[in-house]
């Protein structure tokens, strides 16, 4: 299977305020309504991303994973993001995406009958998606870098930041995991199986593969895309035996894309990030 981040509110109350008066005190006013910058506009950013993370549904650390169901088409991440989104659905859109009938008829008659059958399928899936807000994946390729002997184990690339994934047969939706960097390193500290799969790896007729689990935990508006969060992952061989399986490092902090752009910008606080 191939699968291939509040400023206007801020400056709105900004020049609300640098409105009120005229001359030094209206300046001085202006001035400390402006939003705070440098190190502590990072910690200002990192302050409101955590309570938004904590304010977030969380899963069930007691799930079995063999409760998780497959993802494996667009419709299915489809179904995930308006659950997530808790935006109450078009159903046309949904029907769109779900019918090619639907979408090929151009009789307006023919096409409300239709989408009056398909409603009570597209609420039943909606329902689910939002009972059961988790799922597998199997992506062809780990993408993993070479044995780190210091730390013993292996890069993950497919949790560099950034990276989404996408079904063929509906495109709109894509899947971006939310916590990377706390997956996005295999320990391995048996040395036989780290040879096993660096073998596997440097190869090109073995080439390990993932499943990772997840918990559907929000959704990006602007881009259609289900923020999942990665509960597990495992690491298997062309034909799917489990050689390496892992959870999220709970040391490494869930960082937001407010966050990343925050430190991005400002230099003093990615100056001050990399001397910590």
């Amino acid at each position: 299977m191939r699968i291939p981040a509040v400023i206007l509110i801020a400056t709105s109350l900004f020049a609300l305020s640098a409105c009120k008066k005229d001359g030094a005190d209206g300046k001085a006013e202006a001035t400390a309504s402006a939003p705070p910058t440098g190190l502590l506009g990072t910690a200002a950013v990192k302050a409101t991303a955590k309570a938004a993370i904590a304010a977030l549904p969380q899963p069930d650390a007691n799930k079995s994973l063999s409760d998780y169901p497959e993802l494996d088409s667009g419709n299915q991440v489809m179904f995930l993001y308006i659950a997530a989104s808790k935006l109450p659905p078009d159903y046309e859109k949904l029907a769109a995406s779900y019918s090619s009938e639907y979408r090929s008829t151009s009789d307006s008659f023919r096409k409300n009958d239709l989408l009056q059958a398909i409603k009570p399928q597209l609420d039943q899936k909606l329902a689910l998606a939002a009972a059961n807000p988790y799922g597998w994946m199997d992506i062809d390729d780990a993408k993993l870098g070479a044995y780190d002997f210091a730390r013993k184990g292996f890069p993950v690339g497919e949790f560099d930041d950034g990276r989404y994934r996408y079904f063929y047969d509906n495109s709109d939706y894509k899947i971006g995991w939310i916590n990377p960097g706390q997956v996005a390193f295999a320990p391995v500290p048996d040395e036989a199986l780290a040879r096993k799969i660096e073998s596997m790896r440097s190869g090109y007729s073995n080439q390990p593969k993932l499943k990772v689990y997840f918990f559907a935990q929000s959704a990006d508006l602007d881009g259609q895309k289900v923020g999942v969060l990665v509960t597990r992952v495992q690491i298997t061989d062309k034909s799917g035996r489990v050689l390496v399986e892992y959870g999220p490092d709970g040391t490494v902090p869930v960082e937001t894309e407010a966050e990343a752009e925050q430190e991005c910008m400002d230099p003093a606080a990615c100056a001050a990030a990399a001397a910590g």
